[in-house]
């Protein structure tokens, strides 16, 4: 057949039962099964975004530290494509964004929120993404609650409230594969919610329409449960349940088909093989056979392909486990030759591909303010050192209690972001998509039982990062934001008319405090768009853009886009995990913290009192310019107030001065002397190869065989130069090629003007822009991560006489293990007696992640 070759070099297809003779239908629906999840992968790559914070729950009046991992969604490398993160915290109760953070992303990002001491008690949430996350559902970004508490506990709970939490509100029921089929016995998957959507047990039976007891049911496992259930012919069924108060309740449970197919899948109970068995409640014979087909396939990525036809009652599929590519959830679906969806079942593959993460600390206990040394260390699953990238927080643990089986990198990665709340009613009822203590299912104690409730997870989440029936139908998701690999700022220049101008462009000047200006140029296109794109700056910047036509200012009506706005607010509720605090340790935690926060306060309100007294006495060293950083002139201009006012731009004012070396005609200054290649010439030859090479080279700030423009140090376009005022020059410093202007390369090949300015580089930019073909713009850069301050009790000095009870004692977000697979930190213990907790999170540069954790007493 034609495509057979097709098979063989796709790897992947495997044929179930080769007594059968198979359709190019069929084989057709396989090509177009392996085009789409190549498609998908290439047209629809996904992101994956973690934070790692330094605790569970803050006070109002704290800082929040954390650590960005970003990965490839599919693959799971670190993602260094987009490098801007948005970490927005949102108030759950009035559903407002409080604060915003932009940062820089290189793989990983990390930053901190302070918390306002007026924040009102509640629950906070955090949502994380990239722009390009925001072509996909919100659903798919990070989230996570935070409990914020103010300066008081305070009970919110009532009897009625707490009593609720304890039944049932919803109850679903999950057949193996999708549906139930008359007569056929399946296994069916339950799961239990309260109101708050967080899981309850439960127990109950099975009535049919005689209202006889059919099954009984009951959860095993955080309201999770799985029964063998058979549905007879024109029966319906009704689940019932009694509530703690003795009420019996009543669920709707699933309609069986009167035909159709089943799937019970077994990743349990063989080391080397995934075990499926089909179910056909109408086999056919054979001349009227119809073919189906079974994909695997784990984060888009095929695993595995095979065909079977529908005249046998019971297909037998056995997939080798060496077949599944990595560590996660896979998808197992049964396809017919028209590409629909018939069964489906989600299975989750534990290979251990991981990194090993070790702590270690110098001691097994510790005095009061003592020095903690500790050791980290990453391995591979094959015990070969991993030069890493990690985030550790320390902790004290009778302050910052832990969760029970947290969320964590490993767990988030492989397990919650592909558990998503997305709802189709193509296939059956999803429940809300939260995993509740996701680390218990990594459990290594009692593996055993954490391995059969990973599987019934499997059976009652819902998951779809797409839908069999559209991509089949090749239906596109619409890309409306793309990879940001940097800041932008973008705008439109226009004639006064409001229609485009044909070869315009902008200059841009940036400004950003304590740094000199950054100047780029762009060209506008036929909308009269323009975009300065991959820009890196931080805090904020003052943005200047001018409009420039055929090296002269034109008439331009200039706009620059604001920020984008950020997405509305709809937050993904997830059930809130309430940490079981007991009534006096919560008293001491906030008792403990406010004490730090009024210390932090104090220390400071010191600190500006001492800088007010600070007074620096020294002269001014006029020489000193940094302007000037290419040493010395052999020809300058001072400019005067006679020479500047009898001249309209620069151009004209060099022109009549009639300098040495300089020729000026019109907006073309030729400056003569030595060629950077040591022959002397009046002027250098144009057509000469080193000319042609510095000209091929060149950008816009030396064109056409002109110098090179600097405005106080920086690069600027020919363009810009008659909009400056010539009376606020003081000189014009005119480097000779050659020597003078080696410092610039292939820029400086036709020789430089330095243009520097009266008022020592701050450029007006505000009377710049009063012109028409001018604008200006304050703007906002990537957030300056605060460093995380703690004290070292090694040295005597007046503040340590405060008392320390500080609970996050260390916060390190970029610790990096070395090519040995160790790293070692310090830190100082605090006041408490009471134990610490350490976290350590990270990947490895083949985005493998790591885990671990360890606690030491203090006595």
């Amino acid at each position: 057949m034609k495509h057979k070759l097709f098979y063989a070099l796709a790897g992947i297809f495997l044929s179930i039962s080769t007594a059968f003779t198979f359709t190019d239908d069929a084989n057709d629906i396989i090509e177009r099964i392996i085009a789409q999840l190549e498609n998908y992968r290439q047209k629809s790559p996904q992101e994956k975004l973690y934070l790692h914070f330094d605790k569970s729950y803050y006070v109002a009046g704290e800082t929040m530290w954390f650590k960005g991992y970003l990965f490839d969604g599919i693959s799971h490398a670190v993602d260094s494509v987009s490098r801007v993160v948005y970490v927005d915290l949102i108030n759950e109760s009035t559903g407002k964004t409080i604060i915003k953070r932009m940062l820089k992303c290189l793989g990983s990002t990390h930053g901190d929120i302070v918390l306002p001491d007026t924040l009102s008690e509640g629950i906070y949430h955090i949502r994380a993404y990239t722009s390009y996350m925001r072509n996909f559902s919100e659903e798919l970004f990070f989230h996570q609650d935070f409990k914020v508490w103010q300066g008081s506990a305070k009970n919110q709970a009532d009897n009625a409230k707490i009593q609720s939490f304890s039944e049932v509100a919803d109850l679903q029921f999950f057949p193996e594969g999708g549906n139930l089929i008359e007569d056929i016995d399946s296994r069916v998957g339950l799961k239990a919610l309260n109101v708050a959507g967080k899981s309850v047990e439960v127990e109950g039976y099975i009535l049919d329409n005689k209202k006889d007891s059919v099954v009984a049911f009951r959860s095993e496992h955080k309201g999770m449960g799985v029964f063998n259930f058979k549905p007879e012919s024109n029966q319906n069924y009704t689940a019932i349940i009694q509530d703690n108060n003795g009420k019996i309740r009543s669920f709707p449970f699933p309609t069986a088909l009167k035909v159709g197919f089943t799937m019970a899948v077994d990743n349990i109970n063989l080391p080397d093989k995934i075990k499926i068995v089909i179910s056909n409640s109408s086999p056919k014979t054979i001349d009227k056979a119809s073919e189906m087909i079974v994909v695997v396939h784990q984060r888009g990525e095929l695993c595995y392909m095979g065909k079977i036809k529908d005249t046998q009652k019971f297909v037998l599929v056995s997939i080798p486990k060496k077949q599944i590519l990595d560590d996660g959830i896979m998808q197992i679906t049964l396809l017919n030759a028209q590409g629909e969806a018939l069964c489906e079942r989600l299975v989750f593959s534990n290979q251990h591909k991981q990194l090993n993460l070790k702590i270690k600390t110098d001691k097994t206990s510790y005095k009061i303010r003592e020095k903690v040394i500790v050791d980290l260390e990453a391995t591979d699953a094959e015990g070969k050192p991993v030069e890493g990238n990690f985030s550790v927080a320390v902790t004290d643990a009778n302050q910052a209690l832990a969760e029970a089986h947290p969320q964590n990198l490993l767990t988030y990665l492989l397990l919650s972001s592909d558990v998503s709340n997305l709802h189709h009613a193509d296939y059956y009822a999803s429940l809300r998509g939260n995993v509740e203590e996701p680390d218990y299912y990594f459990d290594t104690v009692n593996a055993e039982s954490a391995t059969r409730h990973l599987d019934m997870l499997m059976m009652t989440q819902g998951w779809r990062r797409f839908v069999w029936k559209d991509l089949m139908a090749k239906k596109q998701i619409s890309m409306n934001y793309s990879i940001e690999s940097g800041l932008a700022v973008t705008g439109t220049a226009l004639r006064p008319n409001g229609k485009a101008m044909n070869n315009a462009m902008v200059t841009m000047m940036l400004k950003v405090p304590k740094f000199m200006p950054n100047s780029q140029i762009a060209m506008v296109d036929s909308t009269g768009k323009y975009g300065f794109y991959n820009l890196d700056f931080s805090d904020t910047a003052k943005v200047f853009i001018q409009g420039v036509k055929k090296n002269v200012l034109s008439n331009f009506n200039i706009t620059i886009d604001g920020l984008e706005p950020s997405p509305s607010v709809r937050v993904v509720k997830i059930p809130f995990s309430p940490i079981a605090f007991d009534a006096k340790d919560v008293a001491n935690f906030l008792k403990r913290t406010n004490e730090n926060l009024a210390f932090e306060k104090m220390l400071k309100l010191n600190n500006i009192k001492l800088l007010d007294e600070v007074s620096v006495k020294a002269k001014k060293n006029e020489e000193n310019d940094v302007r000037r950083f290419y040493g010395s002139a052999s020809t300058s201009l001072q400019v005067t107030p006679a020479i500047c006012g009898g001249s309209s731009n620069v151009f004209q004012m060099l022109q009549n001065q009639s300098l040495n070396n300089v020729r000026v005609s019109g907006n073309v200054i030729t400056i003569l002397g030595a060629s950077n290649f040591g022959s002397t010439v009046d002027a250098i030859n144009p057509n000469s190869p080193a000319a042609v090479a510095a000209q091929n080279n060149a950008d816009p700030y030396g064109t056409n065989g002109g110098p090179l423009y600097l405005l106080n140090g920086v690069m600027i376009t020919a363009e810009m130069v008659p909009t400056i005022q010539t009376c606020d020059i003081d000189k014009i410093d005119i480097l000779k090629p050659g020597a003078e202007s080696s410092v610039f390369g292939a820029r400086g090949y036709f020789g430089v003007v330095s243009i520097l300015t009266k008022n020592g580089g701050k450029i007006e930019y505000s009377k710049m822009a009063a012109s028409d073909n001018a604008a200006i713009q304050q703007r906002t850069g990537y957030y300056t991560a605060r460093e995380f301050f703690a004290p070292k009790y090694d040295v005597a000095i007046a503040d340590h006489a405060h008392p320390d009870f500080r609970s996050t004692l260390h916060w390190q977000p970029n610790v990096r293990t070395n090519s040995n697979g160790k790293v070692t930190l310090t830190y100082w213990n605090t006041d408490a007696i009471t134990n610490i907790h350490i976290v350590a999170q990270g990947v490895s540069g083949q985005g493998r992640v790591g885990v671990a954790k360890m606690e030491y007493a203090v006595k």
